[in-house]
Order: structure tokens, then C-alpha cells, then sequence
């Protein structure tokens, strides 16, 4: 059995605009990294030698970047989706650069997602199941394991797709961001596929795994859950993005990240810059206050400017002296 990859990094990013007019979501930072750099981190860790990232939006932009994958200690291979083909489609071609034997498995990952869950044991929890199984798909008494998908406890699931239970582990049913839907096991982004559940894709069709290929799967009694309650951060709107940075920052002792000379640094003022993320090439007067927000690259803060929870896009120009709160700019935008 090997293991394979495939990081699903097509999207357009509409919800972390400005950040995505000029860059796809998953080359944005966490810390001194990309976000999918992070990702390609832990598959390593996980055991997978050979990756697949599936690219559409700026597909250009990720080779330049993250190269063949040796640094991060994979293989990596880029599929390009001249058009979106979905979750589902974008799996099914990415697959395609795959030489998948069929007790080989792949692990999915939406690009724009960091979770500390641990990646080898749903592995593992996937190939138990599917070893458990083999003698009765076998007989014809069963039908064979086609996903593993990692399962989180929430509050409220009804910004999720909310999986429903047996007692053995095995979802039932899929309920998409159900309104009103109480605390409950969600599908928490990661999975773990048998090449068979990829063959139940059509070739170059607009397909999405949460709608339309689970829901075929699990009536079809083939898809198990993981659950592992881990902290995750999807890192979709700027105000998720700015927190999974913090949330890195803190780890390290800082109160900002400042990234505009190309690798981390301390807070260069605490009393001026704090809870912050500064972008390469940006600049911020001595004495202007920039707090809960993300400075873009090559925007520019004026002196005497007060800055609290904004959002600057690139090359983004704020006056000196101006003082706001909340305040979007985009991309070459000026405020005062």
C-alpha cells in the first residue's frame, strides 16, 4: 500500500479579497511560511512522499514558489484545472498524475485549511477499517471502505457539513450548513480516499466531494469518520487569516508579525504595532499605531495615522494622520 497527497488549491479566495486579486490563498502567510507550505510540512510527517497539488486560480504562481517539493520533503506535481472543476473534479484530475494501485490510499486536503489533527492515525483508522471489511466485501456481504473523513465536535454545525452517525463510526448521511443546526460531528475538511471512490468522478466534470460524492458513497455504506478534536484554522476571510497568524505569532512570543524584510520578526514597536500582520514590502511611519490589522504588501501607513481592525490591500495608501477602525481598502486604494 502507498500513500499518496492531493491538496485541492483552485479556488478564487472572493472571501479574503484584497489579499487574492494578485495572490492565490494558499501562498498568503502564516508566519514565515505559505499557508500550503505548512500543509506539505505535516504530509511528510504523515509518511506521503509523492503530492499532487491541484491548481486554477493563479496557477502560475505556485511552482515559482514552492518548486518540486524538496524543501518540505515530498514530491510535488502540479495538475492545472483550466477551468474549476469543483472538489470532486479537481481530485479526479489531480489523480491523474498518480499512478494509483487500488489498495493504495490518498489524503485530501483543502489547501486553505491548517489542522493540528493527526494525519497518520486517520490513516491508519481508514486502513483498519477497510482490513476489517476485506473478507465480507470479499463474500459480497459488504460493500468496500471509499473514504475516511476526519470529524470534529462543534457547538454549532450550521456553518458546516454536518455528518450523521451510526454506531460503528459510519456516516449516514451529509447535512450542508443544515440552518439552525445544533452542536454536532462536522466534516472538518481532511480525507483519506480509496482510489475506488475517485473512479466514482467523472472525467472533467464540475463535481463536488461535500454534495454530490460522499453522499453517493455513504449510501452506498462505504464512508467511515475520524474524529480528533484538534484545533484547526480555516483561514478563508482576513480576519481567520490574521488569527491563524496570531495564533502562530503567540507560540513564538511575539505581538505582530512583521514580514516585510523577508523573514519574521519581533514587534518593532510594541506600543505602536501589536496583534498585526505586516506583509513584505509594506511600510509603516515610526510613529503611526496599527492594532488587529493586516497591512498588505507594498501599502504604505502614514505618519501620526491610527489604524485599529483594517484591512489594507497591496501598494494601499493610508494619509498621514488618518485614524479608522474597521476600514477595508483595496488593492491601490487610498484613505485621506
Amino acid at each position: 500500500m502507498s500513500l499518496h497527497a492531493v491538496v485541492l488549491a483552485g479556488g478564487y479566495g472572493t472571501r479574503l479579497l484584497p489579499f487574492t486579486r494578485r495572490t492565490p490563498k494558499h501562498l498568503l502567510s502564516i508566519g514565515d511560511e505559505p499557508v500550503i507550505a505548512h500543509q506539505l510540512h505535516r504530509l511528510a510527517a504523515a509518511g506521503v512522499e509523492s503530492v499532487v497539488l491541484a491548481t486554477s486560480y493563479h496557477a502560475d504562481a505556485f511552482r515559482p514558489a514552492l518548486c518540486d517539493g524538496d524543501a518540505y520533503g515530498v514530491r510535488l506535481r502540479y495538475s492545472r484545472e483550466e477551468h474549476p472543476l469543483g472538489t470532486g473534479g479537481a481530485l479526479r484530475h489531480a489523480c491523474g498524475l498518480l499512478d494509483l494501485a487500488s489498495d493504495d490510499d490518498v489524503l485530501v486536503l483543502n489547501g486553505d485549511l491548517i489542522t493540528e489533527h493527526d494525519l497518520g492515525a486517520q490513516v491508519a483508522a481508514h486502513r483498519a477499517h477497510r482490513a476489517h471489511r476485506a473478507c465480507a466485501v470479499r463474500a459480497g456481504d459488504a460493500p468496500p471502505v471509499l473514504a475516511t473523513i476526519h470529524g470534529r465536535a462543534v457547538p454549532d454545525a450550521s456553518a458546516y457539513g454536518l455528518l450523521h452517525l451510526d454506531e460503528a463510526g459510519r456516516v449516514t448521511a451529509f447535512e450542508e450548513k443544515p440552518p439552525g443546526a445544533p452542536a454536532g460531528v462536522v466534516n472538518a475538511g481532511t480525507y483519506v480516499v480509496s482510489p475506488a471512490l475517485v473512479d466514482l468522478v467523472p472525467v472533467d466534470a464540475v463535481v463536488s466531494l461535500e454534495r454530490e460524492v460522499f453522499p453517493e458513497a455513504s449510501e452506498r455504506g462505504g464512508v467511515f469518520v475520524h474524529r480528533d478534536d484538534a484545533p484547526f484554522h480555516d483561514i478563508g476571510t482576513p480576519a481567520a487569516l490574521l488569527a491563524a497568524n496570531l495564533a502562530w505569532a503567540r507560540e513564538r512570543d511575539l505581538d505582530a508579525i512583521d514580514l516585510r524584510a523577508g523573514a519574521v520578526a519581533g514587534t518593532p514597536d510594541a506600543g505602536a504595532i501589536s496583534g498585526s500582520l505586516l506583509l513584505g514590502g509594506s511600510r509603516i511611519a515610526d510613529d503611526a499605531i496599527v492594532n488587529g490589522c493586516i497591512i498588505g504588501p507594498g501599502a504604505l501607513v502614514g505618519a501620526g495615522a491610527v489604524l485599529e481592525d483594517c484591512v489594507i490591500g497591496d501598494d494601499a495608501v493610508v494619509a498621514p494622520g488618518v485614524r479608522a477602525r474597521g476600514v477595508t481598502l483595496d488593492v491601490g486604494e487610498r484613505l485621506g
